[in-house]
């Protein structure tokens, strides 16, 4: 039998583009999997789309009792997940309708217990901007030079992040996948397009400041890196940062 996948959605005032990442799941080639749909004190008409698919046994739906952040939230998931795989999936993303498939076969034939792989960069509408292509192994170093791990694009082994949260700190996820590589552990890209992933208007061109300082913060305070290292990285994360954005 196919491994269970665990796929873990925080949700967040998403009506605008929810039903379209659920049916992104819904449509997958491989089937055994799980939706875990938290929702983190939403006050929009999430629920009511929600609601639509709650007859399938395979999507479950949790709500936080307070608007707690992706940290708390994507955590709340990890620690109800039963899944022998763990996912994400943002809830303005779209997965290809065989990602879980590839990846899940990519990764037992290969023996690994991460994979990531090349997304496409989709304005509001859906409009496609630009491919995004990664590289074929990541490792920490690889990895503090630029974040070229997209959430929803990723897929982990449940046995390797038993002790791994996301952090309450900005840019968490960043955070989180540092932490997965730190001992020595490496993500290897299977070659194809896995998802589409969304630009909000406030999400790259209003928020390059603040997104060059957590990311600062998170050589200095998380990595405790000094400062030549830190000075090395970020220099590296600005350019590589510019090239990626640049249409």
């Amino acid at each position: 039998m196919e491994p269970l996948v665990s796929i873990i959605t925080p949700v967040y005032n998403s009506e605008e583009y929810l039903e379209e990442t659920i049916l992104s799941v819904i449509n997958q080639t491989y089937k055994n999997w799980e939706l875990l749909l938290i929702d983190d004190y939403s006050t929009d008409n999430s629920y009511k789309i929600i609601e639509k698919y709650l007859t399938d046994e395979r999507i479950k739906y949790l709500r936080n009792e307070r608007n707690s952040g992706p940290a708390i939230t994507r955590n709340v998931g990890l620690e109800k997940s039963k899944g022998e795989y763990i996912a994400f999936l943002d809830s303005d993303d779209i997965w290809a309708k065989n990602k879980l498939e590839l990846q899940i076969d990519y990764m037992k034939k290969n023996s690994i217990r991460i994979c990531h792989g090349d997304y496409i960069f989709i304005d509001k509408n859906g409009k496609e901007i630009k491919k995004i292509i990664t590289d074929d192994i990541l490792s920490y170093k690889i990895l503090l030079k630029e974040n070229q791990i997209k959430t929803s694009f990723l897929i982990v082994n449940k046995n390797l992040i038993v002790e791994i949260r996301f952090p309450l700190i900005k840019h968490e996820d960043f955070a989180f996948f540092l932490e997965l590589l730190k001992k020595g552990e490496i993500s290897k890209k299977i070659d194809f397009i896995v998802g589409k992933y969304r630009i909000q208007e406030n999400s790259v061109s209003s928020n390059k400041l603040k997104s060059a300082i957590w990311t600062w913060n998170i050589y200095r305070k998380y990595e405790r890196l000094n400062l030549l290292q830190s000075v090395h990285y970020f220099s590296n994360y600005i350019y590589r940062g510019l090239r990626k954005y640049k249409r």
